[in-house]
């Protein structure tokens, strides 16, 4: 072999070599990126409802009816809208008691808080008695692009499940 072939083939193998470790390199960060934990904007492993200090008001029936995508807000802000079907069975009402809105995750049998929100109290809803709608609850973009089951927490009404189904695949 001459030595012009001899440095093609180096040259050859070195470019594949850098090839086969830039495929490496992408291939680590596509798995990163897809990690689970890696697709909300929070993830943390939490334990019941009664660890965590929510108050449920056992007057007030909830019922995940849908959701709202990509709808701009007064600010100018885009989030996606929870629509759940608040039925208050008292004359005395209901408040959102500390402001405080949570997204919890199923995963492998474990739940994992996915988003959390603090209104504060002079921002929280409250609603009057015998009160019976459709009531918008705001979530950051794409929040529910994992199919599986979610449950949300309102703060003073309670708490309800919501199945994901299908949104992966759009």
């Amino acid at each position: 072999m001459t030595n012009s072939r001899k440095i093609l083939l180096k040259t050859i193998l070195a470019v594949l070599g850098v090839l086969l470790v830039l495929t490496f390199i992408i291939a680590g960060i596509s798995i990163w990126e897809n990690r689970i934990e890696n697709q909300f904007p929070k993830w943390e492993k939490v334990s019941d409802t009664e660890d965590r200090g929510f108050e449920s008001n056992p007057d007030v029936e909830m019922r995940f009816t849908g959701i709202d995508f990509d709808v701009e807000l007064h600010n100018g802000r885009h989030a996606d809208m929870v629509l759940v079907d608040v039925n208050v069975n008292t004359p005395d009402g209901a408040g959102f008691d500390d402001g405080h809105l949570t997204v919890d995750y199923l995963y492998k049998d474990e739940w994992y808080n996915v988003y959390y929100l603090y209104m504060g109290t002079a921002s929280a809803p409250g609603v009057r008695g015998n009160f019976h709608d459709i009531m918008e609850f705001p979530v950051p973009c794409g929040l529910f692009a994992k199919d599986g089951t979610y449950r949300m927490f309102i703060d003073g009404f309670g708490c309800f499940d919501i199945d994901i189904i299908g949104m992966e695949d759009v």
